[in-house]
């Protein structure tokens, strides 16, 4: 009883430190994701995959060496500005209920926007954001209840020199994902690529 109660005790425990650094994540301004998501119009096809467990492999691991590649190429173009977003930047696969690969995400620091965009201190976009500050505490980055906003005076300068505008990240996704368009239809006649939230400029 004790070993199934401490088992249980520690998956809880890790859903929630991943639910908590999800939310933490998306509300910092260190890092931000962007999903790309694959539906299917299928649950029919979607089950007749899961069946084939080699097959379903096959298809998970053909998407994540295209997502790995894509990430790869996007630090090689990020570097030459920041080394740092450079580094920052990491693929994140999501899976559903039945293990294959439902959503596609590449996060990275805060930065990475702003050099996309042009922008940076005194040179804002037209309608601003906000976000939670992060501290460093023993080595730990922790996110604080401050939150901070653009500067009002700041408000549409951005791509302005010196800060002009360096798209890194939003043509290299659209030059790639007829690549997935077509690993995906090797495999499903009806899944959807829904890339409306990877895009910066959106």
């Amino acid at each position: 009883m004790g070993y199934y109660k401490n088992s249980r005790d520690a998956r809880s425990a890790a859903r929630r430190y991943n639910a908590a650094k999800r939310k933490q994540d998306k509300l910092s301004d260190e890092y931000v994701p962007r999903l790309i998501r694959l539906e299917s119009m299928s649950e029919t096809e979607r089950y007749t995959m899961v069946q084939d467990a080699d097959r379903m492999t096959e298809y998970n691991n053909a998407i994540i060496a295209w997502q790995h590649s894509v990430a790869a190429q996007l630090r090689r173009e990020i570097a030459s500005r920041s080394r740092k977003v450079a580094i920052s930047l990491r693929p994140n696969t999501y899976t559903d209920k039945y293990g294959m690969v439902e959503r596609l995400g590449f996060s990275f620091l805060r930065q990475g926007i702003y050099i996309h965009k042009g922008a940076g201190k005194g040179q804002g976009g037209y309608t601003g954001s906000k976000w939670y500050q992060i501290k460093r505490i023993n080595g730990t980055d922790v996110m604080t209840a401050i939150v901070r906003h653009t500067n009002p005076n700041s408000l549409g300068k951005q791509g302005e020199s010196p800060r002009e505008t360096f798209e890194w990240f939003d043509p290299i996704i659209k030059k790639r994902l007829p690549e997935l368009s077509d690993i995906v239809l090797k495999y499903f006649d009806t899944m959807l690529i829904d890339a409306t939230k990877i895009y910066i400029d959106n």
